[in-house]
């Protein structure tokens, strides 16, 4: 067998691995994808664990792809490729790393996938960071969020009513009281506070913890004086700027106060 040849393998020779990420709404939109591929063809073969010619076979990725064929296309074989006789780490790592590179997962299974894998590499965020390219900020968010979001919580980001950095913010200005950061999760989404009244959000609820959370909102929310320094930057480290806080789930004028003080302690100026 060589690894990287696609096959047409028997749709009946394929299971859906354990070790597949997604977990969220496989069957979403499966139609669309049903369409696509009719009209323009399998631009992506599944990815299988085991040996051409000894199946069954086990889907680590491509599982939408797998179901479309299966369920609408109702076709007998898919092109595949193999990736030979993984470890359980070393699958899950592929199946998480090829679907993030397609943003082809829901938050929820990120989250769920980089906690395993943190489990796995002995609690090494490093050794996740090595394998799968996140920023470490990015695997300490998605591990936060799988541990402490409330269902209702991951419904809010699943809807992307809320962002990653919403939800951080309800968590630390509710103190670990998950009622309050809910009720603070829904006056966002009703009030849609500004990137300064969030961040102030999180300073009122921590300094006062007994605080709800529609005093919280109130208080973040009202008329506040902020000095404000404009400055340009060129045009390709604006698209950096932008990349980042894509990446890391961050407004950009947050990020750009935080590189500011951190380049001021360093230099000395803040103690």
């Amino acid at each position: 067998m060589s690894l990287g040849r696609i096959y047409d393998i028997p749709l009946k020779q394929i299971d859906i691995s354990n070790e597949n990420v997604r977990v969220a709404e496989p069957t979403k939109n499966l139609e669309e994808l049903a369409a696509s591929i009719k009209r323009h063809g399998l631009l992506q073969p599944v990815v299988l664990l085991g040996e051409f010619g000894k199946p069954p076979y086990s889907l680590i990725s491509g599982q939408r792809r797998f179901l479309a064929h299966q369920k609408i296309l109702r076709t007998k074989t898919i092109a595949a490729v193999f990736a030979g006789n993984l470890s359980k780490t070393q699958a899950v790592v592929r199946s998480l790393v090829e679907n993030l590179q397609r943003l082809d997962l829901e938050y929820q299974d990120s989250a769920r996938a980089i906690t395993e894998l943190y489990k796995m590499f002995g609690k090494d965020e490093r050794e996740v960071q090595r394998e799968t390219g996140l920023s470490i900020r990015k695997i300490r968010d998605f591990i936060l969020i799988d541990a402490q979001a409330t269902p209702k919580m991951k419904r809010l980001l699943k809807r992307r009513e809320v962002s990653p950095a919403d939800v951080k913010r309800a968590l630390r200005a509710a103190q670990a009281n998950l009622k309050k950061a809910e009720q603070l999760l829904d006056l966002i989404v009703k009030y849609k506070p500004t990137a300064h009244q969030k961040r102030r959000l999180v300073l009122y609820g921590e300094r006062d913890e007994k605080a709800s959370a529609r005093r919280i909102i109130e208080e973040a929310m009202k008329d506040h004086v902020e000095e404000s320094i404009v400055i340009s930057i060129p045009k390709g480290l604006r698209s950096a700027l932008l990349a980042a806080t894509k990446k890391l789930s961050i407004e950009a004028e947050e990020l750009a106060a935080k590189i500011i003080v951190e380049w001021l302690r360093v230099q000395g100026f803040v103690k």
